[in-house]
């Protein structure tokens, strides 16, 4: 079985996606409120490369 890749058009829409929670962890007011962002991010965009 071959594995498709993304579309140019889904590409940008996970771009968005990780600017859009960069920029909210950059928004959050305390330094703890700005970790629990990244760490949330960076869980999803590893469970995205394990399938």
């Amino acid at each position: 079985m071959q594995d498709m890749g993304m579309t140019d058009l889904q590409f940008k829409s996970w771009l968005k996606q990780i600017i859009r929670g960069l920029e909210g962890a950059k928004e959050k007011e305390t330094k703890e409120e700005t970790d629990k962002e990244l760490e949330e991010l960076l869980k999803d965009l590893k469970e995205d490369l394990q399938g």
